[in-house]
Parts: structure tokens; C-alpha cells; sequence
């Protein structure tokens, strides 16, 4: 019996342990399985095969449901390489396969330009994601205009139009670059002490929670 259902669960897993010290991570299981997933022939090699489950649940690691198969696809297939870049990037086989994700995204309309039309937006913010954890500095004049792209799209109370609100919290939360503080600290007034929050269940509760905490304690 797998330990995981699809993506969503091994991807939930992963940011659990990795960016909310949830639970110890089987990293050695985690990186098989996941290489198990990704597909390399055809017209989507690079990306990840999701389960019946995946579509069924698309939930994003902060708690937010994807709308459609397409952006559980990318945003799962996004993040599933950035976990195997994260826990054994020196290997080979994993450089390689995170290698592929890396073409077959750059690719994509998100990839290639602007696209935040529908739900490409998760997809564009997963993007800057995989892209900070895969490159780092190397890549800072691009995430640099991704995310000033992030900005045209305020709503004026916290949040973007069309990009999941906690998901792209804990992107930004990860950059260091001043274009993402500037995102941060219009945030702010999504986590105002009047703001209202959509309930949600564990152990997506909790991880809106700390992610509203570490917000808060932001001097800016």
C-alpha cells in the first residue's frame, strides 16, 4: 500500500515537515515516490502524473482547491520537483529530473511571459516558487519582474486577483528579494485584527495561522 494518495497528499507532506516543522519526513520513501510520478516521454514529459485523488482534492499546500485538472497538473508538478530539488539535489538522477520540470515549464505561457489569465495565475506564483528554491540568485532580475507582474494585480485589500491569498504568502515569505517585501507589507492588511478568514480544516489551519503570525512580526 502507498503511503501516498497522489501529489496533493506527498506534497502536503513535504511542506508540512519542511516549512511548518509538522512531522519527520521519510525523505528517502518521499524521493522514490516522486520520481515514480514523473512522466518522461511524450508531450508532457517533465511534469508529474497526478492520481484520481489529486483531481479530486487539489488542494494547495496552504489550503486553498485549484479549479481545474490543468492547474493541479503544473502547481503540483512545480512543487513535487522543488521537494526533489530541496532533499537531494547533489544526486544526479534527481538534478536530471528536476532538469526536465525545468524545461518543460519553461515552456509553458506562464513560463514564457506574463499569463495569469484563470488559474494560470497558481500556476504563476508556483512558478516563482520553483524557481527561487531551483536557482536562487542566479534568477533574481526574473522573479524581480514575476513579481512586480504580482503587484498589477492587487485588489486593495490584501490580497491579488486570482492568485490563491496563503499560497502566495508563502511564496513571498521565501524571497529575500525588496520587490517581495514590498508585496509583504501590502499583505498586511489581509491579516488586519478585523480581517475575516476562511475557515478551514487541519493542517491547513494552522499553517494560515503561522503564516498570519510571521506577517504580523514583519517591523515593516
Amino acid at each position: 500500500m502507498e503511503r501516498w494518495r497522489g501529489l496533493v497528499d506527498a506534497v502536503s507532506d513535504a511542506n508540512g515537515a519542511l516549512c511548518f516543522g509538522e512531522t519527520v519526513l521519510d525523505s528517502d520513501a518521499l524521493v522514490e515516490w516522486l520520481l515514480g510520478r514523473q512522466i518522461r516521454v511524450g508531450r508532457r514529459t517533465g511534469l508529474f502524473q497526478p492520481t484520481n485523488e489529486d483531481y479530486a482534492e487539489r488542494r494547495l499546500p496552504t489550503g486553498e482547491r485549484l479549479k481545474t485538472k490543468l492547474a493541479t497538473v503544473h502547481v503540483m508538478s512545480q512543487e513535487a520537483a522543488r521537494i526533489l530539488h530541496v532533499l537531494a539535489a547533489e544526486e544526479p538522477s534527481i538534478a536530471n529530473a528536476v532538469a526536465l520540470t525545468a524545461t518543460r515549464l519553461s515552456e509553458t505561457c506562464y513560463g514564457l511571459q506574463h499569463c495569469t489569465i484563470g488559474e494560470c495565475a497558481a500556476s504563476f506564483a508556483g512558478y516563482i516558487r520553483f524557481l527561487q528554491t531551483v536557482s536562487g540568485d542566479a534568477v533574481a532580475p526574473e522573479i524581480t519582474w514575476r513579481l512586480r507582474t504580482l503587484s498589477e494585480h492587487r485588489d486593495g485589500n490584501g490580497r491579488w486577483k486570482r492568485f490563491p491569498p496563503y499560497y502566495t504568502l508563502l511564496v513571498l515569505s521565501e524571497i529575500g528579494l525588496p520587490v517581495a517585501q514590498d508585496e509583504l507589507t501590502y499583505a498586511k492588511s489581509l491579516w488586519s485584527p478585523g480581517a475575516r478568514t476562511t475557515p478551514t480544516e487541519e493542517p491547513y489551519a494552522e499553517r494560515r495561522s503561522r503564516l498570519f503570525a510571521a506577517l504580523r512580526a514583519q517591523r515593516r
